[in-house]
């Protein structure tokens, strides 16, 4: 753990050394729009498996500002999609609120594939407002990547 929270620091410093030595970034660099960010696509088949990755991406809160260094996005593509359908609510009340609360704070922005959408009979009305619909997960990772500099964890 101390190993990943040491690298971290070692990848933040190289990108914005002003910070590392405690300064400011640069004027031209606080007029900029919002820094590239990570870009992570999921595929898991429980509850208990979402819940793990939203554990995750809310620790990361504490490690980094997202004004700063950019945001965690996060592409649905399989199963999980029928955890946030509505009519689903009931049961997953707790995971949808903890994304709902994580997309509101900026910590990450939730998308949902909508080819696997229409291949697991999900219509656009039943996924919560707060989720991004993508035509296709693999061409939004990469566009993420080659348009805003995303990097793909």
């Amino acid at each position: 753990m101390l190993r990943s929270y040491l690298l971290l620091a070692l990848v933040i410093s190289l990108q914005f050394p002003a910070l590392a030595e405690g300064g400011d970034p640069p004027a031209e660099t606080k007029s900029e729009t919002i820094p590239p960010g990570y870009v992570f696509g999921v595929t898991v088949n429980s509850i208990k498996d979402l819940d793990v990755i939203l554990n995750r991406a809310d620790s990361l809160r504490e490690l980094f500002d997202p004004d700063q260094h950019g945001r965690i996005a996060i592409v649905l593509h399989g199963e999980e999609l029928r955890l946030f359908q509505k009519d689903n609510y009931a049961a997953n009340q707790s995971i949808v609120e903890r994304a709902r609360l994580l997309d509101q704070e900026n910590v990450i922005d939730i998308k949902a594939c909508q080819t696997q959408m229409r291949f697991l009979e999900i219509e656009a009305s039943e996924l919560p407002e707060f989720i991004e619909q993508v035509p296709f997960a693999p061409v939004e990772i990469e566009r993420l990547e080659k348009e805003h500099g995303f990097t793909r964890l």
